[in-house]
């Protein structure tokens, strides 16, 4: 009982940061955003654990397991996060928050395909749900069903959320510790992110940061940390199907307090936004589920 309330939290305080994400980067470019996001992350998820981990664990692990968990957190967090930001200026914080809920089915397949596990045909039907649920969300504008009404952002932040754990899983074959292992991901891609915003400083436009601004930003990295902590914790006690189910619980709480945090007619619910999420959480649902 104890993951399934871990895993709970996990996923309602999801859907609460992407809210919360949406309304930072309201006021100051995507970049800028992720980037003190994931640096208040990483600070906070470093002191989780420096109280709580071995650290002896890092002087035995190899280096190729170092190596995955930083591709992880450069997929995840670096394009990942990235995608999410610029999908909910673009299209808003339900709707990308509804696509990206279709990154436990992209899991599967990938799984299938890189990691030889099976593809059902439960795992396929689900997929075509979620497929029906993309189609929806995309005439949500309310004009004609087209390959540029598509939320491709969205559709790139479920991809890269899908990915990540095919990193994990080879790092944690060397080291096993799954909260050292988010930590050095998303320390990585911190990094890489200051280096990025330093080189291209001179081509990129944009005044002081707002100090409305920063509380939303620092306010969501201490919300993601906790998540991610509580997320890794409940996987150590349940079972992962079970654990990715209960983090779903991320669509509908980003498509109720988006509307209370952000506002905006973007984000109000409409018939296309309410079904296309029910699609596309079904369908992935219906894939972990099935291999509950």
């Amino acid at each position: 009982m104890t993951g399934v309330i871990y895993a709970s939290l996990a996923g309602v305080g999801f859907g609460i940061f992407q809210a919360v994400n949406r309304r930072a980067n309201q006021q100051l470019d995507a970049y800028r955003a992720v980037f003190i996001v994931q640096a208040v992350a990483a600070a906070a998820l470093l002191t989780w654990v420096f109280a709580v981990e071995d650290l002896t664990l890092l002087a035995s692990a190899p280096l190729v397991s170092f190596l995955y968990y930083a591709g992880a957190g450069l997929v995840h967090f670096f394009v990942g996060w990235t995608c999410l930001s610029l999908s909910q200026q673009k299209a808003g914080a339900a709707v990308t928050g509804a696509v990206a809920g279709s990154a436990p089915l992209l899991g599967a397949i990938l799984a299938a395909l890189v990691l030889g596990e099976p593809l059902t045909l439960v795992m396929l039907a689900g997929l075509l749900l979620v497929v029906t649920g993309l189609a929806v969300l995309s005439l949500r504008s309310g004009g004609a069903l087209s390959l540029r009404a598509v939320p491709w952002f969205a559709v790139g932040t479920a991809l890269t959320w899908a990915a990540s754990p095919l990193f994990i899983r080879r790092g944690l074959e060397g080291l096993d510790s799954p909260l050292l292992g988010v930590t050095i991901g998303i320390m990585s891609s911190t990094l890489a992110y200051g280096i990025a915003l330093g080189a291209t400083r001179s081509r990129r436009t944009g005044g002081p940061i707002p100090k409305a601004a920063w509380r939303w930003v620092v306010g969501g990295g201490a919300l993601v940390s906790f998540c991610i902590a509580v997320q890794w914790i409940a996987f150590d006690i349940v079972a992962v199907a079970v654990g990715i189910t209960l983090n779903q619980l991320a669509v509908p709480t980003v498509i109720i307090a988006a509307p209370l945090l952000v506002g905006g007619a973007r984000e109000r619910p409409s018939p296309p936004l309410i079904g296309g999420a029910v699609a596309v959480l079904g369908g992935s649902l219906l894939v972990v589920l099935s291999g509950a």
